[in-house]
């Protein structure tokens, strides 16, 4: 039995019963929410001990660390919401089916890829740039960061042109 079936036993986390797989990804997305809170008692400890380049870095980790904390409550809050049939927001929402702007969403979804495929490359040219002082500066991690960044967000993107194309 896994912890989050366990935790589940132990507190409801809804009013009325799922399947079993809602109720354990349920508690797997509460357990997220409620088990960052020693790590981020932690990053802040960090933060406050270290200089001013440590502290800025963790900010950094920080505000990812809030999304992800976001992201999570909404991955809950949609389970919840459909295991109990009322609205628990805010909530990730459902894809939507065949949009009647698909061809808008096309072309939006290419333009944008282009443009973070350009931007791709520029950052990773400004990273080699920045070998010389990355030792010395935080520039070439934070170009390094925003590199994978971009990642992310043509990672979006292609999944946004998957479900325009195939009508979800």
């Amino acid at each position: 039995m896994t912890t989050a079936s366990l935790s589940t036993r132990e507190r409801r986390l809804t009013e009325l019963a799922g399947s079993p797989w809602d109720e354990n990804l349920l508690a797997h997305f509460d357990e997220h929410v409620n088990g960052e809170r020693k790590l981020l008692e932690e990053y802040a400890r960090f933060r406050e001990e270290g200089p001013e380049h440590v502290r800025y870095l963790v900010d950094l980790i920080l505000s990812d660390e809030d999304r992800h904390h976001r992201i999570f409550q909404e991955l809950a809050n949609r389970v919840r919401s459909d295991i109990d049939f009322r609205d628990y927001d805010p909530k990730v929402p459902y894809l939507k089916k065949n949009p009647s702007d698909r061809a808008a969403l096309l072309e939006a979804t290419e333009r944008l890829l282009a443009f973070e495929h350009e931007d791709q490359q520029a950052l990773h040219r400004l990273h080699k740039e920045l070998r010389p002082v990355k030792d010395t500066t935080l520039f070439s991690l934070l170009v390094e960061l925003t590199e994978l960044d971009t990642k992310k967000h043509i990672a979006i993107l292609k999944f946004l042109r998957r479900s325009a194309k195939d009508g979800a």
